[in-house]
């Protein structure tokens, strides 16, 4: 199976949603700046309902919070809100916001209890101070732990909504330059246009050969200065050059780009093997990317099925009701079974029968043959986004993915994890061979790297491939990190039928 073939499949999926981002450019005024602001101005409106939230819940159950004449209590609020940004400042939480593609909240989320723990602290000794010196009563250690509390759940909440939710309407996209128009490079074009989240646009590429004549292609790497200063770019990514320019003349090239207004991002040679856990080591002077070991340690591997059996337990106990609703729902709505039962392969190939609210109509397995013309997955995959045979209370539950849920059986029996490879059904899991094989190492999983990242609108080599990544760079983690990114894909219902 050539690689073109899925990446230029995306290319075209995703063109509605270029067209779309044009108009929304072209209608909505934007600020031309003002994204670390507007990450300032959140966290300090965060922070203020923490505070507020702290001190109400303390005057109920303790009395007054706060003894000290109104004028004073207002300095020492909004004393209190520069501290902290200030603070946030220090320790980089606002750098990253203009310094990478993907200002990730889950990535930030050490780095802000480091400094929520520290200014909380500070405050306390601060609090303490005052009332031994002038009397006034501010910040108890009651108090203090419950700001920390409701301070670490509503400022990466409000971060994370400012990112996702308003940042792309209210500031004007970063302007982006992708240097290599060929697979790779029309490959990061399709992933930027999937994620107006980004905030970044493309505005073209650069390239040399059998690309130069398309629209979007600017000119060939060697004008990438001149089309930096025409263009107003504001990130450089170099993705593969189709080009034969020597090593030297690539360094001098982006020597010359390198300025403070720039970014620039490189995409690795052989991206496919990296992942989030490899880690840069400095080999005197040389930057090194080392790779994790291909498997966890025997304990590592223990706490994994121990979270996994845990949390599988307590959810099938917390969704009991929506469980039971989702059942009843279906007998009354069609004939035949509540769940559906299918036979996938499992970690080392071991077949295993996953369990699934039943959405489509009795029977439905057989006139798949029938439907075969209106596939529109490639590969061995089979999806049609409007299937027929998918019953009405059958379409909401995959909606919202409600269909996955009885697979927390299938956890809590050891054949599946709540992370891992997507659980192909035999005949299709059967056509991955070679190297991709080792995608089934791990125990396939209810999510994983292909949910979390497109979904259903993946084609069946890009699933593959990112089974083969997780596979191969696994940690408990990343695990964690997928299943915090798995809640806004189901709530924004993407790749979802």
């Amino acid at each position: 199976m050539s690689s073109s073939r899925p990446e230029g499949a995306t290319v075209a999926a995703l063109a509605p949603n270029r067209a779309r981002s044009a108009r929304q450019e072209q209608q909505l005024p934007r600020l031309e700046n003002g994204r670390t602001a507007l990450l300032a101005i959140t966290d300090a409106f965060a922070l203020f309902v923490a505070g507020v939230a702290t001190f109400t819940l303390a005057n109920q159950v303790a009395g007054p919070a706060i003894v000290s004449p109104q004028w004073a209590t207002g300095l020492l609020a909004l004393g209190a809100l520069i501290g902290w940004i200030a603070l946030f400042t220090i320790y980089g939480l606002y750098e990253r916001q203009s310094s990478t593609i993907v200002a990730s909240t889950f990535d930030e989320t050490a780095t802000m209890l480091n400094a929520l723990m520290a200014g909380s602290l500070v405050m306390l000794l601060a609090g303490q101070g005052l009332q031994r010196v002038a009397g006034i009563k501010v910040y108890s250690p009651s108090e203090a732990v419950l700001f920390l509390a409701f301070a670490l759940a509503l400022v990466p909440a409000a971060r994370w909504t400012v990112r996702n939710r308003l940042l792309h309407g209210v500031v004007r996209p970063r302007r982006a330059l992708i240097v290599g128009a060929g697979a790779t490079g029309r490959l990061i074009e399709s992933k930027i246009a999937a994620h107006p989240d980004y905030n970044l646009q493309v505005v073209g590429f650069l390239a040399d050969g059998t690309t130069e004549g398309a629209d979007d292609v600017l000119g060939c790497a060697a004008d990438l200065t001149r089309v930096v200063d025409e263009h107003e770019i504001d990130w450089v990514v170099l993705a593969g050059a189709d080009t034969a320019t020597h090593y030297e003349e690539t360094l001098e090239m982006v020597r010359r780009v390198r300025r403070p207004d720039v970014h620039l991002s490189i995409v690795p040679t052989y991206f496919e093997l990296f992942a989030s856990n490899a880690t840069i080591e400095d080999l005197q002077g040389i930057p090194v990317v080392s790779l994790p070991p291909m498997r966890l340690s025997r304990s590592a591997r223990v706490l994994k099925r121990s979270f996994d059996l845990t949390a599988s337990l307590l959810g099938l106990l917390a969704l009991s009701p929506l469980l039971l609703v989702a059942a009843i729902a279906i007998k009354l709505d069609s004939r035949g079974p509540v769940f559906f039962r299918q036979v996938r392969n499992g970690r080392g190939g071991k077949a295993f029968k996953i369990i699934k609210f039943r959405s489509m109509v009795d029977g439905a397995e057989g006139q798949r043959f029938d439907l075969a013309h209106l596939n529109q997955m490639d590969g061995p995959l089979f999806k049609i986004q409007a299937d027929p045979r998918i019953t009405r209370t059958g379409a909401f539950l995959r909606k919202w993915r409600i269909d996955e849920l009885p697979q927390l059986w299938n956890v809590v029996r050891g054949e599946m994890s709540l992370v891992g490879p997507r659980p192909f059904v035999v005949h299709e899991a059967d056509k991955i061979t070679g190297w991709a094989g080792r995608r089934l190492e791990s125990l396939p999983g209810i999510t994983g790297l292909w949910q979390v990242l497109g979904g259903n609108d993946l084609s069946f080599e890009e699933m593959v491939k990112l089974d083969y990544v997780y596979t191969t760079n696994w940690s408990l983690l990343w695990d964690i990190k997928i299943l915090s990114q798995t809640l806004p894909v189901v709530l924004g219902r993407r790749g979802a039928y």
